[in-house]
């Protein structure tokens, strides 16, 4: 193979959990039993040991007479244990199905009786498949990425008449390192996402809204593979998460970079991209409010950083030399800016612990925003001094988020035409 550049570079995403089921057309036949007459709704889930998708896409059909059923039939999901059925009420609308009945790994099921569904449909997809290679459906721009695979060798040196090494045991393996993309709302939802967080999701298609917000677990929200390609040999990596990530401004550009931790690595099939059409946030496009709600101009430079200390886990196993999974440890939430030096007032602020809420809006539109809230900081140093003759006189200030009454530190709001269900 011919030497390459970085410019050849692929890189993709894609979320370890099932997949929805896709539904056939319904079929109904007028005997064998006791379905009345009318026009009925149905979906189906695929679950796991974990938990259960969201529903498949919805059929409908028309039944007569009293004595009818409905033959649902639905496409296999690889590493499904079963699904489950859902249906409506004759006449009731899209999306108020409601459970009726369990079935193992089969692909068909007739409906003979209306029966009494109770239970909605699932909000969320928790049939979660952590550690599990998902082909990339998200492909990313990315400015750089240092991910690498440590394994812990032991190289034996017993006493044996011998002074040197005289073999090596394969020891733990998994996946750390750090990736710097610009700051796509699109795509860093993602990443967002695969970290110690709850996403809800608010709004109406296509214009979603999804507020991040910190959670106090053990482990992340999802996992993600990441494909990369590298002259073109592609490496998927599993069970990533974030252990932190930080937002930043570069020559105007918001940007964001990561630190990953994974389970694992192999060789995987070359994919074929489709880059997303998003452009990064750029200068003129921010608001700084310090305190949230009053802007000011006084701000050239910006960082927030959330550190959640992830490490991998090993478990003594058979199935591999990976990561058993990526646990969290204690989270800090800090900010750094440099701002025009102009009265004590923010000095004095300092020295009195006074916190502050802070805001950053980037902003492309009223659809597509990213917003970083930290509601509660308090300034960790403060510093101003004289460099020259000719400069200006600027603090440089670095902050500590803590909690505020709800718990959180801090808080993103991304608005974006992205769809995931959360």
């Amino acid at each position: 193979m011919a030497i390459g550049i970085g410019a050849g570079g692929i890189g993709g995403l894609g979320v370890e959990q099932l997949s929805p089921p896709v539904q056939s057309p319904l079929a109904t036949a007028a005997s064998g039993g006791t379905i009345l007459a009318g026009t009925y709704i149905y979906a189906v889930t695929a679950i796991n040991a974990l938990g259960e998708t969201t529903i498949s896409n919805e059929q409908t059909i028309v039944t007569t007479g009293s004595t009818s059923t409905v033959t649902v039939t639905w496409a296999a999901v690889t590493g499904a244990t079963g699904y489950k059925l859902y249906k409506t009420a004759a006449g009731g609308l899209t999306g108020t199905e409601l459970f009726y009945k369990a079935v193992g790994l089969v692909t068909t099921d007739i409906d003979t009786a209306p029966g009494a569904p109770a239970g909605a449909i699932p909000a969320t997809n928790t049939a979660n498949t952590p550690g599990v290679y998902a082909a990339p459906t998200k492909f990313f721009p990315f400015n750089s990425e240092s991910i690498t695979t440590p394994q812990d060798t032991v190289f034996r040196r017993p006493i044996r008449q011998s002074a040197d090494v005289i073999g090596a045991i394969p020891g733990n393996f998994h996946v750390e390192g750090e990736l710097a993309l610009e700051s796509l709302e699109d795509v860093v939802l993602y990443f967002l996402w695969a970290s110690r967080t709850i996403v809800v999701r608010t709004g109406s298609n296509p214009n979603w809204i999804y507020t991040i917000t910190p959670t106090a677990a053990a482990v992340a929200n999802k996992t993600l593979s990441l494909t990369f390609v590298r002259n073109g040999i592609v490496y998927g990596y599993t069970g990533v998460c974030l252990s932190s990530f930080t937002f930043g401004i570069d020559n105007g550009i918001l940007t964001f970079n990561t630190n990953i931790q994974g389970r694992d690595e192999a060789v995987q099939s070359l994919p074929v991209p489709t880059w997303p059409a998003t452009t990064p946030f750029g200068a003129g496009q921010y608001n700084v409010e310090i305190p949230t709600g009053s802007v000011v101009l006084d701000t050239d430079t910006f960082e927030f950083t959330v550190e959640d200390n992830a490490e991998a886990q090993f478990r003594l196993k058979s199935t591999g030399r990976g990561a058993q999974f990526i646990k969290y440890g204690e989270r800090s939430s800090t900010m750094t800016m440099e701002r025009d030096f102009e009265s004590r007032t923010d000095y004095d602020a300092y020295k009195a612990l006074t916190s502050q809420s802070i805001t950053l809006l980037a902003t492309k539109g009223v659809n597509n925003q990213i917003s970083l809230l930290a509601p509660v900081s308090i300034k960790d140093t403060y510093e101003v001094g004289l460099s020259g003759q000719g400069d200006l006189v600027r603090a440089s200030v670095s902050y500590q988020n803590i909690i505020d009454g709800t718990g959180k530190s801090w808080q993103i709001v991304i608005k974006t035409q992205e769809t995931i269900i959360p």
